[in-house]
């Protein structure tokens, strides 16, 4: 029953993280003009980069790392991690400022809105690495709890702000960052564990070779994040990206959602399967390395049906819906790559789970390397001969590839964990010394 209310209250708290980001992105497209919309998914983006990479850096390596770790060196590690996500934030203010002050006043690509959401980065990255901090414990009821606290915040500010007439960029921007502010806030008195206990420097010590690939995947996938966005405005126009990035957000942002919601419950227990794998006893080693290929097997078949469902019903809803609205009746085509795309990351879900546990974060790497020239070759090309509609079937292509080199990087190296051939680890020792 425990195992269950876990799984149920991480499902629910990734459903209302999606919503919750969604709405900044679906707010402006309501409120503001679809170019002034376009304009702020811009900025938008690069706020969600700084969080992003924080989160490889930082959040995912907490999760990884705890399934192995005893209740001290866990405590410990938070607390260093919390240190490096305000260090990160801190120093993220500053690039984006000079990013804001330094940016081109004409032309389709604006910035202008970065001086508004820059301040509030370092409350944003906290709030996050707590949320990855409850998620190491294994306390989905808490994450829901601090993120609750954030969303109705956040709600509460922005309806504060259209009562007293305000419509703008800005609003949307600092009701997300004081929602962040209380989350966050709410985290620290819970857990007691300060940030300035901790120690950055220990942080990238200690994590560096895990963290180090985890962030360069990131960048990559931020990378393509980026040059699409402004592939897209620069190569077609501000109001295509605005209707890409609310179709992503309606299609894919969710189903993104729900598969983080997953890795963050099964990819400790395969974390522990994978290092059971490797260790001394070789019956005891090939039962685990069985249990994790059979584990992932299984979810796999789930995932490729659970897929198959959403594409039959969402694709059709969509286009429904869309085909009646007259602002958005020009997305309505994008329904079917789209969903045809969050299938694929459906499909991909327990590979990829199963090369984090099994640490083979250089894998990892190289076929995010691989996807982002896939998906950004196909933009180009589908671009070129279909405009907005070309671009996004160009983008299902490279995700295609993409599966197709997550199973097989899988299989390779599950089978040099049966045959006893590990990669080398990527995690050193966290030293249980307290700091």
């Amino acid at each position: 029953m425990q195992g269950a209310r876990r799984v149920v209250a991480g499902l629910v708290d990734q459903a209302v993280m999606a919503c919750a980001n969604a709405a900044n992105t679906v707010i402006a497209l309501a409120l503001l003009t679809r170019e002034r919309a376009g304009a702020m998914v811009l900025s938008l983006g690069l706020a969600y980069l700084v969080l992003t990479l924080n989160r490889a850096f930082v959040g995912d390596v907490l999760i990884v790392l705890a399934a192995r770790l005893d209740a001290q060196r866990r405590a410990r590690l938070l607390r260093n991690g919390l240190a490096m996500a305000v260090a990160f934030g801190v120093a993220a203010i500053v690039v984006l400022t000079v990013i804001w002050a330094l940016r081109p006043r004409t032309g389709k690509i604006d910035l202008q809105d970065l001086i508004w959401v820059a301040p509030f980065l370092p409350v944003i990255l906290l709030h996050d690495t707590g949320r990855s901090g409850y998620l190491a414990l294994r306390a989905q009821g808490s994450c829901l709890f601090i993120d609750l606290v954030w969303v109705s915040t956040q709600a509460v500010v922005m309806t504060g702000f259209l009562l007293a007439g305000h419509r703008s960029a800005s609003m949307i921007f600092v009701s997300w960052g004081v929602g962040a502010l209380a989350g966050a806030a709410v985290f620290l008195l819970r857990t007691r564990q300060w940030p300035w206990r901790g120690n950055p420097r220990q942080w990238i010590s200690e994590t560096r070779h895990l963290s180090g690939w985890f962030t360069a995947t990131q960048i990559i996938g931020q990378i393509q994040v980026q040059a699409i966005g402004f592939l897209v405005s620069g190569r077609l126009s501000q109001r295509d990206l605005s209707g890409l990035r609310g179709g992503q957000t309606a299609l894919i942002q969710p189903v993104q959602n729900f598969i983080v919601a997953v890795q963050s419950l099964i990819v400790p227990r395969l974390s522990r399967l994978a290092g059971d794998a490797g260790g001394r006893g070789e019956r005891e080693s090939h039962s685990a390395a069985y249990r994790l290929a059979r584990q992932t097997k299984l979810l796999a078949i789930a995932f490729a049906g659970l897929a198959v469902v959403m594409v039959a019903t969402v694709v059709p809803l969509s286009e429904f819906v869309l085909a009646r609205l007259s602002k958005f009746a020009d997305i309505a085509p994008l329904a079917l790559p789209l969903c045809v795309q969050a299938a694929i990351y459906l499909i991909e879900l327990p590979f990829a789970a199963a090369l984090r546990g099994m640490h083979r974060a250089r894998l990892l790497f190289i076929r995010y390397a691989i996807y982002t020239t896939a998906s950004l070759a196909g933009l180009v090309a589908g671009g070129d001969t279909d405009g907005l509609h070309g671009a996004v079937w160009g983008l299902t292509a490279g995700a295609a590839v993409s599966l197709i080199t997550m199973v097989s990087f899988y299989r390779y190296a599950l089978h040099q964990l049966v045959r006893g051939t590990p990669e080398r680890p990527e995690v050193e020792p966290v030293p249980s010394v307290a700091a």
